[in-house]
């Protein structure tokens, strides 16, 4: 059992975290982070780890209960991000996973659980006198275009951003991932494509299938992340992507052998 422990430990998680490869390129040097859906705090605790000032977006209350506990100092915001200030909507949650709650259904098991306020990025960032974002984080079931959009891009130039993509979700709402990409390469990023393997059902476990640079041509059906750096970081993240790839082949080989792949 400690072998098993010590083995896991050095190889690191099962699973990619594009989080933490962005935190491996610009976490050491302390900055701030605007999280928005922030879940239970997973993206975002890395970067309290190192010291970042981190201002969460959660209007999930079961997610904000936890959240809160885990991270008691933490800015929690219950807002939902959106691009118009002021309105109240409806939040769907699914008792299939925490991770889906939306402002527009797409699941046959999302309900309408609570009424929350909308506000745009920019809003918050002047409500705050927040001057400099460093990193940006959007994971909001569909809307992460709507919420980039929000942003004022300018007057801040986060040194990287992440966003989810998955067109099953955006395809309704009127954008694809082309849009999302596109508009981050507009406001001078290079864009790295961080995709699995189709949905087989939220809530369970996903497959990570391969990171690459954009332009890069994608199934309707995948989906993932994308991860925009200014330009003369985009090396740095590759080779992150190289080894973390790397290591996950490594790691599902020795999970294997010990008769868990």
């Amino acid at each position: 059992m400690r072998l098993k422990k010590l083995a896991g430990k050095i190889l690191g998680p099962p699973d990619l975290d594009e989080v933490l490869m962005v935190c491996s390129v610009i976490g050491d040097v302390p900055g701030t982070m605007i999280d928005v859906g922030a879940h239970q705090g997973y993206s975002l605790e890395p970067f309290l780890e190192r010291g970042w000032t981190v201002y969460a977006f959660e209007p999930d209350p079961a997610n904000r209960i936890i959240l809160s506990t885990r991270f008691p100092n933490l800015a929690i915001d219950s807002r939902a991000i959106s691009e118009t200030d002021g309105d109240e909507v409806s939040l769907f949650t699914s008792d299939i996973s925490t991770g889906i709650s939306t402002l527009s259904p797409f699941h046959p098991t999302h309900e309408p659980t609570t009424t929350v306020q909308t506000i745009r990025l920019d809003t918050f960032l002047r409500e705050r006198n927040i001057g400099r974002v460093d990193f940006l984080k959007t994971d909001i079931e569909g809307f992460d275009l709507c919420a980039l959009r929000t942003f004022p891009w300018e007057s801040h130039h986060p040194k990287a951003v992440i966003c989810e993509f998955e067109d099953n979700k955006t395809t309704r709402l009127g954008h694809t991932v082309k849009d999302t990409a596109e508009f981050l390469r507009g406001h001078g990023y290079e864009v790295m494509v961080s995709e699995w393997e189709p949905i087989v059902e939220y809530g369970l476990r996903h497959t990570w299938r391969r990171f690459v640079r954009y332009p890069v041509d994608l199934t309707s059906d995948s989906w993932g992340n994308l991860i925009a750096v200014d330009p003369h970081m985009i090396g740095a993240l590759e080779r992150v992507g190289r080894s973390t790839a790397l290591r996950l082949r490594i790691r599902q080989w020795v999970d294997h052998l010990r008769g868990e792949g």
